[in-house]
């Protein structure tokens, strides 16, 4: 028998068998099937009576467990809402600007050159240090016409103090000679005496009354002897009168003469007084520091006497600076600006609303929040606010005051200024920490035993000074976990993850 033989012979059989393993396949499929089948309608069957345990009881769903054993991890704190009168803060949007009081703008007085800047922007400066000088004709000019004014007040000093010596000596040879002493005392007396020429002219006519005054007498003594006739002795006579009276007027001439000169010289004291403080009061109107003009002589200042040097007014940072050496600078142009920034203004805009505010936040204090600065909270000191409304925006100016010594407000920040509001009625508040979220709702945890903590959905009212209003959800006696609610926050999700 050949092989073609035996293969028809079995080919019977291999169908045969390639028919009852098909067969048992599809026995074993249908089988399994069913009991996947089985297994699903069986776990769907706990999950329906899962499901309707759940809805029959509601009040266990929100419920969570935490042993006691665990609340001192948790810092859990239990604690009834509380009544009481509560101020809600108004929050404003405000910025940061320069302290106006603090700002300089700094314009030369004069024209000129600038000769040398001794600045940069943004540098810090102290109160007195030299920022800029200027070469100017017009200061020039000025110390020269004080310089030259000075001198002429010298002059004028000495005439006067000399002219006061000669009238002190005159008076003193004047006592003198009305006492009659000696012409040759005199003279000696006086001879090293600055008098002028009113020595000579008192000794001229003090001579003359002494030999008229001779002659009288001797005269005198021959006129009992018939020598001398009566006639003779009378024209003496008459001449010694007539040269005492003479002296006598020189005295009193004099005596004016001094009295006049010594105010004249006084009055060109005076004068020359009166140019110095004009020529030094026109350097200081131009901004000329006071140092600088007692220091005024061209002798040794040569062409630095034409400098005009500008100075800082106050401690402070050069915020502008708009000039260069050798530039051109003008009255109408400024220079520089410097600001002290150690204070700065906050401005917010109070909305007609909260108006009655106002007159509550005279000298107040604001508390001023960044978001640069998310973790601090800055404050400042209420010194303004408006009493004219702005018809366009329906707001009244407030204007406060911070310190800004660390210089992190920077002006023209935008900040958010919150402002004590008036207290309204009682309500009933607890911690905003006891507040929790879930799925866009808000609520609390409530001790309803031992262990267990129930959650209440819980509507919110308006929040300040770290509570929050609740208006409906809970009740005055209710135990609500203030502190360490995160935690049994986190034990429902994890049970609400486990039920999915």
């Amino acid at each position: 028998m050949n092989t073609f033989q035996h293969a028809l012979r079995a080919w019977p059989f291999l169908l045969l068998t390639t028919i009852l393993g098909a067969g048992s396949v599809w026995i074993l499929n249908q089988r399994n099937a069913k009991t996947a089948q089985a297994t699903i309608e069986e776990l769907q069957l706990h999950q329906d009576e899962h499901a309707n345990s759940t809805a029959k009881d509601p009040k266990q769903a929100n419920r969570i467990e935490l042993p006691t054993e665990l609340w001192a991890p948790s810092r859990i704190k239990l604690e009834s809402p509380k009544e009481e009168l509560l101020a809600v803060p108004v929050h404003l949007t405000g910025k940061v600007s320069l302290n106006e009081d603090r700002i300089s703008h700094i314009y030369p007085m004069v024209e000129g050159t600038v000769d040398s800047v001794s600045v940069s922007l943004g540098q810090n400066v102290k109160a007195d240090d030299l920022l800029v000088v200027i070469h100017s004709r017009e200061i020039g000019q000025a110390k020269l016409n004080l310089y030259q004014a000075r001198l002429q007040r010298e002059i004028a000093i000495v005439k006067r103090d000399l002219q006061t010596r000669i009238a002190e000596n005159t008076r003193r040879l004047i006592d003198e000679l009305r006492q009659r002493r000696p012409i040759q005392e005199i003279e000696s007396k006086f001879r090293t005496l600055a008098m002028g020429d009113y020595r000579e002219r008192l000794l001229a006519s003090y001579s003359s009354y002494l030999k008229s005054q001779a002659d009288v007498a001797r005269l005198e003594n021959v006129q009992d002897s018939g020598a001398v006739s009566g006639k003779l002795l009378l024209t003496a006579q008459s001449n010694r009168d007539a040269d005492l009276a003479t002296f006598q007027a020189r005295i009193e001439q004099i005596e004016y003469e001094m009295q006049t000169d010594i105010l004249l010289a006084n009055q060109s004291v005076k004068e020359a007084d009166t140019r110095v403080a004009v020529d030094a009061t026109s350097l200081r109107i131009l901004g000329v520091d006071s140092k600088d003009i007692e220091s005024v002589d061209p002798t040794t200042q040569g062409e630095a006497i034409s400098h005009y040097p500008i100075r800082a007014p106050f401690d402070g940072t050069v915020i502008t600076k708009d000039v260069t050496v050798r530039e051109q600078v003008r009255p109408s142009a400024s220079v520089l600006t410097v600001a002290d920034l150690s204070t700065v203004w906050i401005t917010a805009d109070v909305f007609e609303e909260n108006v009655p505010l106002l007159r509550l936040l005279d000298q107040q204090t604001v508390s001023i929040v960044n978001e640069a600065w998310p973790d601090r909270t800055f404050t400042a000191k209420v010194f303004y606010t408006g009493e004219i409304m702005d018809e366009k925006t329906r707001t009244i100016a407030l204007r406060a005051i911070a310190e800004n010594s660390d210089r992190l407000l920077k002006p023209g920040m935008f900040v958010n200024v919150v402002i004590p509001g008036i207290q309204s009625g009682s309500a009933m508040t607890v911690p905003d920490e006891a507040i929790q979220e879930h799925e866009g709702k808000k609520f609390v945890f409530v001790q309803v035993q031992d262990t267990q903590f129930d959650r209440r959905e819980v509507q919110l009212g308006q929040k300040a000074q770290g509570r929050t209003v609740i208006l409906k959800g809970i009740g005055p006696k209710d135990q609500v976990v203030v502190q360490g609610a995160f935690v049994l926050k986190s034990r429902m999700l994890a049970e609400l993850l486990g039920e999915e």
